[in-house]
């Protein structure tokens, strides 16, 4: 919510600049009123990817690794934002986080196997800023092993996108 009370003073703002341009106030109110939205939208999308960059980025200084499975799934299906409910091991208790689809985690359009647990990668100190990996299942015990022992050498490039 605060986010959007954000977004919304920089484009009043963004909005009250633009009548330093000769002629700005002489638009017809329609106008103004999709340059505002215009605007918004624009301030929004901004927002929204610098958002994501900066959780990734903190993922990726400071990770840690977990086994997950996954409580809820639903996929957009280019209709709508996928959406993946999962608990996770945390000092050896189960932990519950949720995330939609983004620009660097893709949801599966095909629904995982559910009955699997998969790799879960969070950041160390907030463990809410995390995202279950589905091209990591962990069907063994020895899966955890081999994929700790795989990004001792760095995060994959198959992890994040973009």
């Amino acid at each position: 919510m605060e986010i959007y009370l954000i977004i919304l003073l920089i484009t009043i703002l963004l909005f009250r600049l633009c009548y330093f341009f000769e002629y700005f106030s002489k638009f017809e109110f329609k106008s103004l009123v999709g340059i505002f939205v215009f605007l918004f939208l624009i301030i929004a999308f901004f927002f929204s990817v610098a958002t994501q960059i900066y959780f990734v980025k903190r993922i990726k200084d400071n990770y840690a690794l977990s086994e997950g499975k996954v409580t809820f799934y639903h996929t957009g299906r280019g209709k709508s934002e996928g959406k993946v409910q999962y608990d996770f091991k945390l000092n050896g208790e189960w932990v519950s986080n949720t995330y939609k689809e983004n620009h660097y985690i893709e949801i599966p359009d095909e629904k995982p196997n559910t009955n699997i647990s998969y790799l879960v990668i969070y950041e160390e100190d907030s463990p809410q800023n995390g995202y279950i990996l589905f091209n990591y299942p962990i069907t063994d015990e020895d899966d955890l092993l081999e994929y700790e022992e795989l990004f001792k050498k760095g995060i994959p490039d198959d992890v994040f996108y973009n």
